[in-house]
Formats: C-alpha cells, structure tokens, sequence
C-alpha cells in the first residue's frame, strides 16, 4: 500500500509540474511581443531570388562560379526531367545552401577575417571550396538518374520476394539434378 502511495505521489508531481510548464509556455505566447526591429546583419532570403542579389558583392573568381552554379541549378529546374531527389537537391541549393553560402561570407566581420587569415584559412580560399564542393555536387546530381536507380532497385526486391526461394538458399532439389 505504501508503494502504490509513494508511486501516487510521483505520478502527481510530474503530472503537476508537466501542467505548469505548460501553462507558462501558454502565458509567454499570449504576451504581445515588443515591437523591435530584428538585427539587419544580413540580406534575408527573398526565395528564389537570395542568391542573386548577394553575387554581386562577391570578388571574382567566386562570383563567376556562384553564377555558374546558380545557371546550371536553374536550367536544370526549368527542363523539369530530374527525379524528385535531384530535383529536391537542385531546388535547395538554389534557394539555401547557395544563399547560406554567400551569406556566411558577407557576413564576416573585420575581426573574423583577421582571424581567419592568422589561420591561414583566407575568407576568399574558403568560399572558393564551398563553392566548389556546391558546384561538385549539384554536376554529380545532374549526373546520376535516381530515379532509373530506384525502379531497378524496386523490381529487384520485388522478384526476390515473388519469386526467391523461401530458404533463402537457391538449390536444385534432389530428383531435378541431372544424373552421371
């Protein structure tokens, strides 16, 4: 009895302390948020359009690459013959890992570049990698078929499961065997 009591007891204060914290998040939402503007560090993300703006900016050779990148990402979107996975990966570079790229460079301060120069990490040597790799992977999409992958894949599991054997072994049965 004792038990059942102490477990009672538990049970209760977790039951209580799930519904203030809930009641606290209520009241916290149902607050009206001051009117403060949010930092304008950075251009925020216009959709299709983020990367275009940020390129102009960029030294050169990492604008002409950006281009190329963004080019080659929205031809592909525009000749529609991609696999949902190709194109799932073209539409996100275009609209964030791009953008998320150029951004994280504009956004270095003096300090942060110093730094990175003491390095010996130049904040220029860096956005060309990652715009390389960008590039690497979106010509790497492009490359493959997904989706041809993925019906083969398919029809494979679907003839090993209709027609593989139950045993898992594929074995000719005594009396089929040719004889000597």
């Amino acid at each position: 009895m004792t038990a059942v009591l102490i477990l009672m007891v538990i049970f209760g204060g977790i039951a209580l302390i799930t519904y203030v914290d809930n009641t606290t998040k209520a009241q916290r939402r149902a607050l009206p948020k001051p009117d403060v503007p949010p930092p304008a560090a950075l251009p925020a993300p216009t959709g299709s359009g983020g990367a275009e703006t940020l390129m102009p900016p960029l030294p050169e050779p990492a604008r002409s690459v950006a281009w190329g990148i963004l080019c080659e990402v929205t031809d592909a979107l525009a000749a529609g013959n991609g696999d949902a996975r190709t194109t799932y990966l073209l539409t996100q570079t275009r609209d964030a890992y791009l953008p998320d790229t150029l951004r994280a460079y504009h956004g270095l301060t003096d300090g942060a570049r110093r730094t990175l120069a003491t390095q010996g990490q130049p904040p220029e040597l860096l956005l060309h990698e990652q715009l390389r790799l960008l590039e690497d992977g979106v010509r790497e999409a492009l490359r493959h078929d997904h989706a041809t992958a993925d019906r083969l894949l398919a029809q494979g599991r679907f003839l090993r499961e209709r027609f593989g054997p139950a045993g898992g072994d594929l074995t000719l049965p005594a009396s089929s065997r040719p004889l000597d």
